[in-house]
């Protein structure tokens, strides 16, 4: 099929359960893909034999596959979100693919989600030999979700795609592993500007107005907690010549007091719309700041050579692991709260459901209910039963500091000092 249909046609067929946002704009722009299949059958067979799949579930497989290319419109519309997903990541594009269920499929439309992120392996691969990319950089990338994905079609017959935004990363080859850690590009979006002293090089982060507080220097309402007597809005004054503004504490908290700076003596090193590297923790050993440190330079150089038309500003991240609140309860000498110091933690709007998930095993789990075997387990079940909450934090490393991770390039001893001063001010 030559012919571009038009978009309209495409979706009212297909009769997708759901589409990313923009994905209209994106198809307006598509150049059709005139091959004839969706998937080469020869990568098929390689990946079958490579994990002993059986007769029976490649028989599925490929019936699904053939109810794809045989259906010219669905496999049509098929090979442009191919076309896209391919590119999305390092566009930093701002369609959130995931699972995705077409009505026209009448057979195997449970098995479209996995068969979408296949097809999506062979032209990435081609993407990586275009760059020059060497081949150990990716080619065990798309692996780790596909092992996993066949395991529990086999087992379980389970055709289910469990977290398609996140595997998506493996299989358009968008993430890579340096070292420790996986990195990808993203946009950051967070409401702040960060600035860096032209003489003293100190890095500060001012938050945008607008947003309310708890006197503990946290989102009001996080963990539905409210703070209706000491809560505070953040402001932005500025002028030709000063920035006021609330400042963000690299300890994870915003100082209810403003901060002043002459924009003469700083330069903005980030804002909305930059690009930064996301920082991705696997699981297992090694999570220290030398780790840290060697991951992200790797990354820069990574992302220098490879992907020059990336102007990448440095590093973000989200998680359990970042919350300062660990520090009050952890050996100073722990690699979390190691780790921690090194990075600009800032406040976000995401309570403590993914420290109960890693330490306890749910994300919404009661820590009375649960046998408590390690120290961290013992050390955070004592800190919520005390009327306490801890919350997922985010962080920023930017590229010209990657090599002071180590020496603590951000936080001072004031700033412990403040947070320990501050922090869980509200219940008092």
């Amino acid at each position: 099929m030559n012919q571009k249909l038009e978009y309209k046609a495409c979706i009212d067929y297909c009769k997708f359960d759901q589409l990313p946002k923009g994905i209209e704009e994106k198809y307006a722009t598509y150049e059709p893909d005139n091959s004839e299949i969706l998937i080469h059958r020869d990568f098929l067979y390689g990946i079958w034999n490579q994990y002993n799949i059986p007769e029976d579930k490649r028989e599925l497989l490929l019936s699904a596959l053939e109810e794809i290319e045989k259906d010219s419109v669905l496999f049509y519309f098929t090979k442009f979100l191919v076309d896209d997903m391919c590119s999305a990541r390092n566009r930093c594009d701002e369609d959130f693919y995931t699972n995705l269920t077409p009505g026209c499929m009448k057979k195997h439309g449970d098995l479209y989600s996995f068969l979408l992120l296949l097809s999506c392996v062979v032209p990435s691969i081609k993407q990586m030999e275009n760059r020059g990319i060497p081949k150990e950089y990716y080619e065990k990338i798309p692996h780790q979700p596909l092992k996993n994905q066949l395991e529990k079609l086999v087992k379980s017959n389970d055709t289910k795609v469990s977290d398609f935004p996140w595997d998506m990363n493996f299989y358009t080859c968008s993430i890579f592993l340096l070292d420790r850690f996986f990195f990808i590009p993203y946009r950051f979006e967070d409401n702040f500007t960060m600035f860096r002293n032209k003489i003293s090089q100190r890095v500060i982060a001012l938050r945008h107005a607008g947003e309310e507080f708890r006197r503990d220097g946290q989102r009001d309402g996080i963990n539905d907690v409210f703070d209706k007597k000491g809560k505070f809005a953040t402001i932005w004054d500025e002028n030709e010549d000063f920035i006021t503004a609330n400042r963000i504490n690299p300890m994870g908290f915003v100082e209810k007091e403003t901060t002043t700076i002459n924009k003469s003596e700083w330069d903005t090193v980030l804002e909305k719309g930059d690009t930064v590297l996301a920082f991705h923790i696997p699981s297992g050993p090694g999570y220290t700041p030398d780790r840290v440190r060697n991951s992200m330079e790797l990354a820069i150089e990574f992302y220098q050579e490879y992907f020059p038309e990336l102007t990448i500003k440095g590093f973000w991240s989200e998680s359990w692991l970042y919350d300062t609140r660990l520090s009050l309860i952890l050996n100073e000498s722990s690699n979390i709260v190691q780790v921690q110091r090194q990075f600009y933690n800032y406040p976000i709007f995401e309570g403590d459901s993914m420290l109960r998930y890693e330490t306890f095993g749910d994300w919404k789990a009661d820590p009375d209910s649960i046998l408590l075997k390690t120290s961290l387990q013992k050390a955070a079940a004592e800190y919520i039963k005390s009327g306490r909450r801890f919350n997922t934090l985010s962080m920023v490393v930017l590229k010209e500091d990657a090599n002071k991770v180590g020496s603590m390039p951000y936080i001072t001893n004031e700033d412990m000092r403040r947070f320990k001063e501050i922090v869980d001010s509200h219940l008092q």
